[in-house]
């Protein structure tokens, strides 16, 4: 008998055809994610481009801000001789060379009759101080004077600095010294009882523009620096990178009633003394013209630009082709010289 299949024995499946993509397929997928993978790093090098470009103009624009602030502060504070009042005696004003390192020459003279101050501020727009080392030709510089505004003990004081005095008794006949010594500071206290004890540090500062921060290494950055006599020495000080140059205009007070505002703003070489009333004591405000620049050149960058800095008959600085790729802002600024301008209104 006859062995017949059984009715629901399933025939064998089929193995299916195995599938797959062709070369074709691969080499336009590889391209289609090359064109992709290139499009993002493009997008991602202009996204870290502009982001570069942004946190530098923020740097150049703070480093703007930061000097106008600065010098802003310093400014009002020219011609700061603590609780001494000039006024009140009708002093005789120097111009002393602010590169001096002897305090002889600083401009004092608190025995005669009229005493004899150093004048609350200076201009220099001509290269002619040799304290201020790698200048940037055609900027200005600016001497500020005054005293500190943090009193100090006779003790404390230290060996080449000038230190000044004012007396708080009423019958002295002298009522300011100025020395370096303790012994030169021997005015009387406010009971006429004793030396007073305390001093102020005389402060002489000079601000520049340099054309380089890190001058030995040749940086190439111009950068605004301070010269300030400390203990007996000139010390240079860098306070912001970027500064490409620096221009001011003084107000002077020429009114007859002298009210200490400014009537007119002239430049530093216009200070001569001719009229008197265009002397640096007559000087209440400056208006501060600040050129400020990015640290790196931004890629396709030129600029054409023509800076005026200052009223138009002071010469327009203009940009050179080497440095043309340097985005740059202008900035100004006028302060008020509050000491020399309220002693004026009278």
């Amino acid at each position: 008998m006859s062995q017949r299949s059984h009715p629901l024995r399933a025939w064998p499946a089929r193995r299916p055809r195995a599938a797959g993509f062709t070369l074709i397929e691969v080499l336009v997928a590889m391209t289609v994610g090359l064109a992709i993978m290139a499009a993002l790093a493009t997008m991602f090098a202009a996204n870290s481009r502009q982001q570069q470009e942004h946190q530098s103009t923020a740097q150049q624009l703070e480093s703007g801000r930061y000097v106008l602030d600065s010098l802003a502060n310093d400014l009002r504070h020219a011609g700061f001789y603590g609780e001494f009042n000039p006024a009140d005696l009708g002093p005789t004003y120097q111009d002393p060379d602010p590169c001096s390192l002897d305090p002889a020459a600083f401009g004092w003279n608190t025995a005669g009759a009229p005493i004899a101050l150093p004048a609350a501020l200076r201009g220099t727009s001509a290269d002619t101080l040799a304290c201020l080392e790698n200048r940037l030709a055609g900027t200005e510089a600016i001497t500020i004077r005054r005293v500190s505004t943090v009193e100090q003990t006779t003790a404390s004081m230290a060996a080449g600095n000038l230190y000044v005095q004012v007396s708080r008794c009423p019958d002295d006949v002298q009522q300011l010294a100025a020395g370096t010594t303790v012994a030169a500071m021997a005015l009387r206290n406010i009971a006429c009882t004793g030396v007073v004890d305390s001093v102020r540090r005389y402060v002489s500062r000079t601000y520049f523009v340099a054309r380089c921060n890190d001058c030995a290494r040749g940086d190439g950055i111009p950068t605004l620096k301070r010269v300030e006599f400390i203990d007996g020495a000139l010390r240079t000080t860098s306070i912001a990178e970027g500064i490409e140059n620096l221009q001011l205009e003084y107000g002077l007070d020429t009114s007859a009633t002298a009210d200490g505002q400014a009537d007119e703003f002239v430049a530093a070489d216009e200070i001569d003394g001719t009229p008197a009333a265009r002397a640096w004591p007559n000087v209440v405000a400056a208006r501060i013209h600040l050129l400020s620049r990015n640290l790196e050149p931004s890629a396709g960058h030129q600029d054409a630009r023509t800076y005026q800095l200052g009223r138009v008959t002071v010469t327009p600085a203009t940009v050179s082709t080497a440095t043309a790729s340097y985005k740059r802002t202008l900035l100004t600024e006028t302060v008020r010289l509050l000491n020399v301008g309220d002693r004026n209104d009278r």
